[in-house]
């Protein structure tokens, strides 16, 4: 009987022996799979902060060509530059510095949110989700959100209405960036169509109330009444630099519900700039203005931001930056000191 007990007690801490080297070893799978994701975790954050570092290194090195470019060259029609060699400013892409695109868009290309001009903005509001009856509301009530005065449009709002619906008052001012929008009263529903067409590319609240056709967006164009065979032809004459299109439009009447081209083609001071890179969630994007010389400082960045990469609308393709070395004798002349159309 002693001696069974003795065997049994053996095999008791034999298993005992058994299961704590079991659990040992559980423990170290658990603990070398730890680190081991947590090591490919650091070397996953590394590679995209090295990705990060190499896109903003390149876009500076964009940046510094577009303002090389820009700051020594004349602003015509059809973009800046000399004959031949031009820099379109219409959002098409550039090849840019280590696989990087820029886009340079005329904010005079789109509606301007801060110097509204109603037939215009309302029809891009349906394009963009609204219906023809809420467009004159939204209207009123993006004047008043800028206005100071208490005083309110037939369909518009002010404190209370803001209060009613739980929203901040309005500022009484400018809108500071496209995204305030949301902040106006009736505004908030349109979001989510409205980002899905990407609405956000055809406005802005950066520059001056006038209107170039030569770089408008289609959307923008659309609401100055061009068909979709018309705008279909503006495309391809861009690609050429071509416009024919636009100079016939430009000289008709206001007719068949057309509301008529303005004159002016030369682009603005301001500039909208997105940079982006192959296999990046997001673009780097800021409004460049141009100044002059009387003015102390060749140029201006403001409100430098990263956005959602599938929130912007992508060129197709990208042109290849003008080469100084393809101007004339003459045009190189000319760049011995900064030219500004303005």
């Amino acid at each position: 009987m002693k001696l069974l007990h003795i065997s049994r007690r053996k095999k008791n801490e034999n298993g005992f022996a058994l299961a704590a080297v079991l659990w040992l070893l559980a423990g170290l799978t658990i603990l070398a799979a730890m680190i081991s994701q947590s090591n490919q975790i650091l070397a996953e954050r590394q590679a995209k902060l090295k990705q990060r570092a190499n896109a903003e290194q390149a876009f500076l090195s964009s940046r510094s060509e577009a303002l090389y470019w820009l700051s020594t060259s004349k602003a015509t029609e059809n973009g800046f530059g000399w004959s031949g060699q031009y820099l379109r400013v219409d959002s098409r892409g550039y090849a840019g510095a280590d696989g990087s695109t820029m886009q340079l868009q005329d904010v005079r290309g789109l509606l301007n949110l801060n110097r509204p001009k109603r037939n215009l903005l309302s029809r891009l509001l349906v394009s963009c989700g609204a219906d023809e009856s809420q467009a004159d509301a939204l209207m009123d009530a993006l004047e008043d959100y800028a206005e100071p005065s208490k005083l309110k449009r037939l369909n518009g709002a002010k404190d209370f209405e803001y209060s009613a619906a739980g929203l901040q008052p309005p500022r009484g001012a400018s809108l500071l960036s496209e995204p305030e929008i949301w902040r106006v009263y009736g505004w908030k529903k349109l979001q989510p169509i409205w980002e899905e067409r990407h609405c956000f590319e055809d406005v802005t609240v950066w520059g001056d109330s006038n209107f170039n056709p030569g770089t408008a967006t289609a959307k923008t164009l659309s609401a100055y009444g061009l068909t979709l065979e018309q705008l279909a032809t503006v495309a391809k004459e861009r690609l050429t630099g071509e416009s024919t299109t636009i100079n016939v439009l430009q000289q008709s009447n206001q007719s068949n519900n057309f509301l008529g081209l303005p004159d002016g083609r030369y682009p603005a001071r301001t500039l909208r700039v997105t940079h982006s890179m192959p296999e990046m969630s997001w673009v780097f994007r800021y409004e460049l203005k141009l100044r002059s010389n009387a003015e102390g400082t060749p140029w201006e960045i403001n409100s430098p931001r990263r956005i959602p990469l599938a929130s912007v609308i992508m060129p197709t393709d990208r042109a290849e930056w003008p080469k100084i070395d393809q101007i004339s004798d003459t045009d190189k002349n000319a760049i011995t000191q900064p030219i500004l159309p303005f």
